[in-house]
């Protein structure tokens, strides 16, 4: 099953002041949503071509001025991301193992 890609990464934060890492494919769409949730401090990026998650947050710290919240919560989110892609690597090779 291919993952699913993004055109839009960013942060915002929640009403209750919380940082946190968004994905979407429709900008103006999901910055009214949020926005309208009561979101504030909203950074997206338009990406120049569809990225898995893990990919959007590598090209955001690589591509974007983050301020150093940003930084922490975009690295603690790519670090998730990263363990739970590790994570599903080791179970398919355990269970190719078995079928063997």
């Amino acid at each position: 099953m291919a993952e699913q890609t993004f055109t839009v990464v960013g942060t915002a934060r929640g009403t209750n002041g919380v940082m946190k890492v968004r994905w979407t494919n429709d900008y103006i769409g999901h910055y009214k949503r949020v926005h309208h949730k009561g979101c504030t401090d909203i950074d997206f990026h338009e990406i120049n071509k569809p990225m898995t998650k893990l990919e959007a947050l590598e090209w955001l710290l690589a591509n974007k001025e983050l301020t150093d919240e940003q930084q922490e919560v975009v690295y603690i989110k790519k670090a998730e991301k990263m363990r739970k892609l590790r994570l599903a690597n080791k179970h398919k090779e355990k269970q190719e193992q078995q079928v063997a």
